[in-house]
């Protein structure tokens, strides 16, 4: 088997040229006098995000992977507490919550993005023929229903969509049947159409983006983008920073790179994600064991749609949605939290099995996993011992 740590390293080189980028981006759109401030706050969430990754990859994989359904019922608990109390945590534009620790605003949902993952990786790597199984994919998808309502009723719809749509293509990876796939469509467009009928504002939002009225902060991105033109402004010199596009800085990052540093700034930011995720499914398929392939797949697909759905905003192709650009956005919740995972992803994935010396070396996981019709013929290894 091809070592998977030299895709890795690689895949770590695209993550710190995204955060350079992030930081060079945030320092031209802070307002006059507020670069210094605007990079040691940038600074301050990327050591965060870097103590996290390096902690997550610390930590054993089978220490974590035991302790992450209770870690979820914590979340589940404090998420729950946050909508029941109102002196507990608090809003911002409507929807999001967030709780204030030593002044370090965080997201509770967040840790969702982090601990999912490893719960679906390991419920998954545990009996791979359970995967075809109709009862157990019901009983997993009703798990992570409750598991999400109380995001869902902040309201966070957008967030809810990309646990929902990474859940899927995870366990199609793992070797779950296409048909369902083919189920969860209907299940997306029902969450959204219960999502308008039950708040305003995303009723809102879908109403003017079927009906082209282009929002304020999408008007003035496509502006950044026309005035950066193929050439761009040159980095500072962008008309549209300090707070013409709004969240600039955060959200929207996308388009003062793209006024400033024109269409090869924004094409090198693409292709970072696109290299990041060759990359991830590069490391997933050659890891040792199939819990380590399953959890460093959904990780590369948590970054991988977050960053598509934000440039899909941030061009007008979807209705708006607060949502940071994964390592480049001014975003602590995020980058903890997906820093975290990849720091548990990356030492599943890497971590090698130990084979006994009478015995010949093990075949990999994706020799003998659900995706093949007959998956434990020619191996001697039973279900269980695969993951």
């Amino acid at each position: 088997m091809a070592d998977a740590a030299v895709p890795a390293r690689f895949l770590l080189a695209c993550i710190l040229a995204l955060a350079l980028i992030g930081v060079v981006a945030g320092i031209a759109a802070a307002p006059p006098g507020a670069a210094v401030a605007a990079l040691g706050l940038h600074s301050l969430h990327l050591s965060l995000g870097l103590a996290a990754f390096l902690a997550g990859y610390a930590a054993p994989s089978e220490r974590v992977r035991r302790l992450a359904p209770g870690l979820l019922a914590l979340v589940f608990a404090l998420l729950a507490l946050m909508l029941a109390s109102e002196g507990v945590g608090r809003s911002a534009n409507g929807a999001e919550r967030w709780l204030s620790i030593g002044g370090f605003q965080f997201q509770p949902s967040a840790l969702l993005q982090c601990l999912w993952p490893v719960a679906l990786a390991g419920w998954a790597a545990r009996d791979p023929l359970r995967l075809s199984l109709g009862r157990e994919l019901a009983k997993l998808m009703l798990l992570f229903g409750l598991l999400v309502t109380p995001v869902l009723l902040q309201p966070d719809l957008g967030s809810v969509l990309i646990l929902l749509a990474v859940t899927g293509i995870a366990l199609f990876f793992a070797g779950a049947p296409v048909q369902f796939l083919r189920l969860l469509v209907p299940v997306c467009v029902a969450a959204l159409m219960l999502a308008a009928f039950l708040f305003d504002h995303v009723h809102s939002r879908l109403e003017d983006f079927l009906q082209g009225e282009v929002p304020y902060q999408t008007l003035r991105a496509e502006q950044a983008f026309a005035v950066g033109g193929l050439e761009g402004t040159g980095p500072g010199a962008g008309l549209l920073q300090h707070g013409f596009v709004p969240e600039g800085d955060t959200d929207f990052i996308l388009a003062l790179i793209g006024e400033e540093w024109g269409f090869p700034g924004t094409l090198a930011v693409w292709l970072l994600f696109i290299a990041f995720t060759v990359l991830g499914v590069k490391v997933a398929s050659r890891a040792e064991s199939r819990y380590g392939a399953i959890l460093m797949a959904t990780a590369t697909l948590m970054v991988a749609v977050q960053a598509a759905l934000n440039m899909a905003v941030v061009t007008g192709a979807v209705p708006p949605k607060g949502l940071p650009l994964p390592f480049v956005s001014r975003g602590g919740s995020s980058i903890l939290a997906l820093s975290a995972l990849l720091g548990i992803a990356l030492r599943a994935a890497l971590q090698r099995r130990p084979v006994p010396s009478s015995q010949p070396a093990h075949h990999p996981w994706n020799a003998s996993n659900a995706l093949v019709s007959s998956p434990w013929s020619s191996s001697s290894e039973s279900p269980r011992s695969a993951s």
